[in-house]
């Protein structure tokens, strides 16, 4: 996600002239070639740790431009760099904060993009120098497309005392702007209840997943296969199989840290019972009490949010079913 927002978010803003790359593994090919034709000047340095916290070594340019006033030559210093970006496993940042104690600018702005807020900001909070602004951001989607145009970022500030609030402010600003004119959604919201709706939207929406390929996984029996059961697929199978199967793509590490979040416990124990009530009353209740059920779950739901539902969700099974790259190629599809 760090490199994904770096050249499709950082890089196309008009004011920023530049953008270093920094991580503890040195950059390799397809990282170079993501930014290979980003409208910045572009560079990149290694993190190491010591006893005087993080240093930038072993310093890269991939490209250099001239924008302006704005000439980049030489390897930066962290006292001189007005934005810093935490793109780094929940996991990390305790310790990458560590290292940057004491070394940031004064008035340097200092944002994240980890999917939890409430204990990152804190920490980060904590261990900036006095004066450095802090804002909690989370890209509300995964990393494919080519454009932030039309996604959804939440910007979440470190609220504290009136001062840092006023300082914030300005951040917050700079990334409102930015984001919107760039064509992406802003959400402004604080980052208790930023981590109490991603309970539900994230830790609860992956479990739910997962349990459900779980469960059809076991439920295949000798000589069936997940590859017969998509020629069967209806609509709302195929949807649930393949964001399934995308979550099981992607970084394990990432998914396991989601499930450790403050407060997964009882939203999975939630789910778990939700099911199991489900299941003992549909085992139990005749066709008119199962009915009922549902029907006492829409009104739940609301007209408005079903309807919103049902419009979506047709658009998504609109799409048209699955077809292999081979397939594709044969059927001019």
């Amino acid at each position: 996600m760090g490199l994904w927002a770096a050249r499709r978010w950082f890089a196309e803003l008009d004011d920023v002239a530049r953008v270093t790359l920094c991580d503890l593994e040195p950059l390799d090919d397809e990282a170079r070639s993501a930014m290979s034709d980003a409208p910045a000047s572009v560079d990149f340095v290694q993190a190491k740790y010591g006893p005087d916290g993080l240093s930038l070594t072993n310093w890269s340019s991939l490209q250099s431009r001239e924008l302006g006033d704005h000439t980049v030559a030489g390897a930066p210093e962290l006292a001189q760099i007005d934005l810093v970006v935490l793109a780094v496993p929940l996991s990390a940042i305790g310790n990458v904060m560590d290292g940057l104690k004491g070394q940031l600018a004064s008035k340097a702005w200092l944002i994240d993009m980890a999917s939890v807020k409430v204990a990152p900001l804190a920490e980060m909070v904590e261990k900036a120098s006095d004066g450095v602004s802090v804002v909690g951001t989370h890209p509300l989607f995964g990393i494919t497309g080519e454009s932030i145009n039309g996604r959804t970022v939440a910007l979440v500030p470190a609220r504290t005392d009136a001062k840092e609030q006023s300082e914030q402010a300005e951040l917050v600003d700079w990334l409102d702007a930015g984001l919107t004119g760039l064509g992406a959604n802003t959400m402004n919201v604080s980052a208790e209840r930023h981590d109490r709706y991603m309970l539900i939207a994230q830790t609860m929406t992956h479990f739910a997943l997962l349990a459900f390929g779980d469960a059809v996984t076991q439920t295949l029996r000798d000589g069936e296969s997940l590859e017969e059961l998509r020629q069967f697929g209806t609509p709302p199978y195929l949807a649930m199989g393949n964001v399934t199967g995308r979550v099981l793509t992607q970084n394990h590490r990432l998914y396991a840290s989601i499930q450790q979040a403050e407060g997964a416990d009882k939203v999975r124990e939630i789910f778990a019972e939700a099911a199991s009530k489900l299941a003992n009353s549909f085992n139990k209740g005749s066709l008119d009490d199962i009915e009922a059920e549902i029907g006492e779950l829409a009104d739940r739901y609301g007209e408005e949010e079903l309807s919103n539902s049902a419009r979506l969700s047709e658009q998504m099974f609109q799409t048209g079913p699955f077809v292999k790259d081979d397939e594709a190629g044969r059927s001019g599809s």
